[in-house]
C-alpha cells in the first residue's frame, strides 16, 4: 500500500478557516522518523539527535525527564559528556524546527518544562495522531453500517505506515509499549479494512490480502474468520474448511487450546452452505456481511470492532456474586432518587469486574436512566471525551432541554485551549458551572445515573470536571458512578483529594470467593463443578473473573485438564505481561525471577538473585503491590506472595529451562546467605 506523501494533513485545513494557526511541525513517526517546516523537510541531524527527537515525538505534549533521555540515547550507560551532547541536540533540534525564531525569544515547540523537555502539542502534528483518528472513525462508520466509509478510512489510516512506529528508538524500553499500542491497532485497522473489503463484495482482493496477514499472524482467530469466509464466497469451499483445520490445529499444539465457538460455528455453516453466508449487494447505507435468515436458520456475521470476544453469548450474561456491592449501590441510587446525589468510585485490578458490575447495577436501577461515558485505552481522545458522550446521551435524554452554549461548545469538541492561551481558569469555570447545571436539570423529572468507566484512562480537564461536580452533586439527583484501576490512577491524584473533600462513597472489588467461583463455573459448564475443582481455580486465579473465566472454558476441551494443571489461557497471558511491562523492566526483573522462587517470596533473597540493589528493590516492590500483582505477607516482614499463581505462571513459562534452572541455583544460594530475614532484623 503506497504511503501518503508528507503535507500538511487534511484535518489542519479547517483549522485555517476559522482563524487557528496551523501547526508548526508535522513529523511522520509511522516508520523512520521525517519532518516538515514551513512547507520544507527538515534535516534532523545525527543518529543519537535522530532517536532524540523520536523519543519527544512519541510523547507528543508530555514532559520527557532528562535521565529517560540520556538511558536511550545511551543504554550501557552515558558518559561523562553525556549531559553536555544531550543540551547541544536539543539546542540543534531548536534551530531546525524553528528557523525564524528571533534570537532569545521563547521556543514554542521543543520547550522546557521543570520536568524535562517536550514538544508542544498544540504546535505540533504527527501521523500517529491522524492514524488513530481515521482508524476510530472507520469503527465509527462500520458500526453505522457504512461499509464503504469504513474502507476509505481504513485505507487512509493504513497508508500512513511506512515501517515500524518510533523505528530509530522502537527498542526502547520507554517507547516498546507505546510501539506495541499502535502495532496492536494497525493489525485491528487491517482487520477492520478486509471486513469492509467483504461487506462490499470484493472477495477476490480481501483473499490476497487476508491470506498474507494470516501468514503473518497465524494465531489472530478474527483474521482466520475473515479469510474462511472470503474464501467461501469466492468459490474456494475445501480452501476456506482447510485454514479452519489448519488454525485448529496450530492451536492445539502451540497453546493447547480449541478455537472460538464462532470459528466452529463457521466450519458447520461452510459444510451445510449455509444460505446465510452468501454475499448480496449492500442496501444503501448498510454494511449488511450476510443476508437475512431465515429464522431456523444459523446466521455468521463479520464481526464489528474491537478484539474478538473470548465469552461465548451465554457466558456473557452469566454474573455471579457481587450482592453486597450491588445492595450499597441501590441504596446510594435511592438515596441521590429523592434529592441527595453522590459521587461512587468502583475500583479494581483489570479483569474484577468493574464494567461489568455497574453494567448490571445500570439494567437493575429502576427509573434511573444511565448515562455512560467511557475512556478507551486503544486510542487517544479529545478533551473531555467521557463526558462529550454522557451530555451527548442527556440531550436525547431530554430533548427539550435548553443546551447552554458551553455545553454545545463541549458537544461540538470545541475544548482544546488554543496555543495563545486565550482559554483561560475563567472560561474553563464557565464551562464547568454550565456542564452542572445542565445535568442538575436533567435530573430534575427523572432521577440520573452518570457513568464514567475506565476513569484512570481520562483526560486532566475531565477529572477536573469531575472533581467541580461533586461539590454540588449533593443537591441533585444525580448519581456519579466511576471506575478506576488503583495501579494506573496517578493522574487521579489531585482529583481523588477533591472527592475525598466531597465525601464520596468507595466500592473496591476483590476476587470472588470459592463459592461464588463454584457458581460461576457450573453455570459456564453447564455441570456442576465440586468444591475442590472449584476451589484449585479460585487459587490459581485469585478469584478475578476474568481470569475464572478463561480458565474455565479450558476445562471444557475434550481433553478435560484438571484446574491445578490446565495451561495458562492466551488472553490471559496477553493480559498479564502487559500488566507487567507497564511496570518497567525492573518490576519485571523481579518478578520473573519471584515466579521461580515460588508463589511466596523473600524479597532480599529475589533482589540479590536478580543483582538488584536492595532498596531499587523495595521501591520496585512498592509499586508492584499498588498495581495489585503481589501482597506483602502480614506476619513474616520482607515475605510477598503472588496475587495470582497464574501470574506466576505465566513468568515462569515464557522463560527457556536453561534460565529457569539458573535463576534457581542463585536464589538457593541467596536463601542460604539471607536466612530469610535477616536484611529486616530488629525492624519491628
Amino acid at each position: 500500500m503506497p504511503s501518503e506523501p508528507l503535507r500538511e494533513s487534511d484535518e489542519a485545513q479547517p483549522s485555517k478557516r476559522h482563524g487557528i494557526a496551523p501547526p508548526m511541525a508535522h513529523f511522520r513517526a509511522l516508520g523512520p522518523l521525517e519532518a516538515m517546516v514551513t512547507g520544507g523537510p527538515v534535516d534532523l541531524g545525527a543518529p543519537k539527535q535522530r532517536k532524540l527527537v523520536t523519543l519527544l515525538v512519541s510523547r507528543v505534549g508530555r514532559p520527557v525527564p532528562v535521565d529517560v533521555m540520556l538511558e536511550t540515547l545511551w543504554p550501557e550507560g552515558p558518559p561523562p559528556s553525556a549531559t553536555a551532547s544531550l543540551q547541544s541536540y536539543v539546542a540543534n533540534l531548536r534551530r531546525a524546527l524553528e528557523p525564524d525564531r528571533p534570537p532569545r525569544t521563547p521556543t514554542k515547540v521543543l520547550r522546557t518544562s521543570d520536568r524535562g523537555y517536550l514538544l508542544d502539542g498544540h504546535v505540533v502534528q504527527v501521523d500517529v495522531q491522524r492514524f488513530e483518528r481515521r482508524t476510530k472513525a472507520g469503527w465509527d462508520a462500520w458500526n453505522r453500517g457504512d461499509a464503504h466509509e469504513a474502507l476509505s478510512e481504513f485505507e487512509t489510516g493504513l497508508a500512513l505506515w511506512r515501517g515500524e512506529a518510533y523505528t530509530e528508538v522502537s527498542h526502547s524500553v520507554h517507547v516498546a509499549a507505546e510501539v506495541a499500542r499502535l502495532e496492536e491497532l494497525r493489525l485491528s485497522a487491517v482487520e477492520g479494512r478486509c471486513a469492509a473489503l467483504l461487506a462490499v463484495g470484493a472477495h477476490e482482493m480481501a483473499v490476497a490480502e487476508l491470506e498474507a496477514f494470516t501468514q503473518a499472524h497465524p494465531l489472530r482467530e478474527y483474521g482466520c474468520e475473515l479469510l474462511s469466509l472470503a474464501l467461501y464466497r469466492a468459490g474456494r469451499q475445501a480452501d476456506a474448511l482447510a485454514v479452519l483445520r489448519a488454525n485448529q490445529r496450530r492451536l492445539g499444539e502451540e497453546l493447547g487450546i480449541d478455537p472460538r465457538p464462532a470459528l466452529q460455528h463457521l466450519e458447520r455453516e461452510i459444510l451445510s452452505h449455509a444460505p446465510g453466508l452468501d454475499w448480496r449487494p449492500l442496501p444503501a447505507g448498510r454494511a449488511r456481511t450476510a443476508p437475512a435468515a431465515p429464522a431456523d436458520t444459523p446466521r455468521v456475521h463479520v464481526r464489528t470492532p474491537g478484539p474478538p470476544r473470548h465469552t461465548s453469548a451465554d457466558d456473557e450474561e452469566i454474573f455471579v456474586g457481587r450482592e453486597g456491592t450491588l445492595r450499597q449501590l441501590a441504596a446510594v441510587s435511592a438515596a441521590a432518587a429523592v434529592g441527595r446525589g453522590r459521587v461512587l468510585t468502583v475500583s479494581g485490578e483489570p479483569g474484577i469486574g468493574k464494567t461489568r458490575l455497574l453494567r448490571r447495577f445500570a439494567e437493575s436501577a429502576a427509573g434511573a436512566p444511565a448515562l455512560w461515558g467511557s475512556c478507551p485505552g486503544h486510542v487517544t481522545t479529545p478533551p473531555l471525551w467521557p463526558w462529550r458522550q454522557v451530555l451527548g446521551a442527556a440531550g436525547a435524554r431530554c430533548p427539550r432541554l435548553p443546551v447552554p452554549e458551553p455545553v454545545a461548545e463541549v458537544l461540538g469538541g470545541q475544548t482544546r485551549r488554543p496555543p495563545d492561551g486565550a482559554d483561560t481558569d475563567a472560561d474553563t469555570l464557565r464551562r464547568f458551572e454550565a456542564i452542572v447545571e445542565y445535568l442538575t436539570e436533567a435530573s430534575h423529572d427523572t432521577p440520573l445515573v452518570i457513568v464514567l468507566d475506565h476513569l484512570h484512562r481520562a483526560d486532566p480537564g475531565s477529572l477536573r470536571l469531575l472533581a467541580h461536580l461533586a461539590e454540588s452533586v449533593r443537591a441533585s439527583r444525580l448519581l456519579v458512578a466511576a471506575s478506576y484501576r488503583p495501579g494506573e490512577a496517578a493522574a487521579l491524584a489531585e482529583t481523588s483529594d477533591a472527592l475525598a473533600r466531597a465525601e464520596i462513597s468507595r466500592v473496591e472489588l476483590t476476587g470472588l470467593n470459592a463459592a461464588e467461583t463454584r457458581a460461576l463455573a457450573s453455570a459456564t459448564l453447564r455441570r456442576e463443578v465440586s468444591a475442590t475443582t472449584a476451589e484449585e481455580l479460585r487459587h490459581r486465579s485469585g478469584g478475578n473473573p476474568f481470569y475464572l473465566r478463561e480458565l474455565i472454558k479450558a476445562l471444557d476441551s475434550e481433553e478435560r485438564p484438571s484446574a491445578r494443571t490446565a495451561p495458562v489461557p492466551a488472553p490471559v497471558r496477553e493480559v498479564v505481561l502487559g500488566r507487567v511491562a507497564r511496570l518497567g523492566p525492573t518490576a519485571d526483573e523481579l518478578l520473573s525471577v519471584a515466579s521461580v522462587a515460588g508463589r511466596g517470596f523473600a524479597i532480599d533473597v529475589v533482589a540479590e538473585a536478580s543483582s538488584i540493589e536492595i532498596g531499587e528493590a523495595l521501591k520496585a516492590v512498592d509499586t508492584i503491590v499498588a498495581a495489585g500483582l503481589i501482597t506483602e505477607h502480614r506476619q513474616r516482614l520482607g515475605w510477598y506472595f503472588f496475587t495470582h499463581a497464574l501470574t506466576a505462571d505465566v513468568l515462569h513459562d515464557r522463560m527457556g529451562r536453561s534460565r529457569r534452572v539458573h535463576l534457581l541455583r542463585r536464589i538457593r544460594t541467596a536463601a542460604l546467605r539471607s536466612r530469610s530475614g535477616n536484611l529486616f532484623s530488629g525492624a519491628e
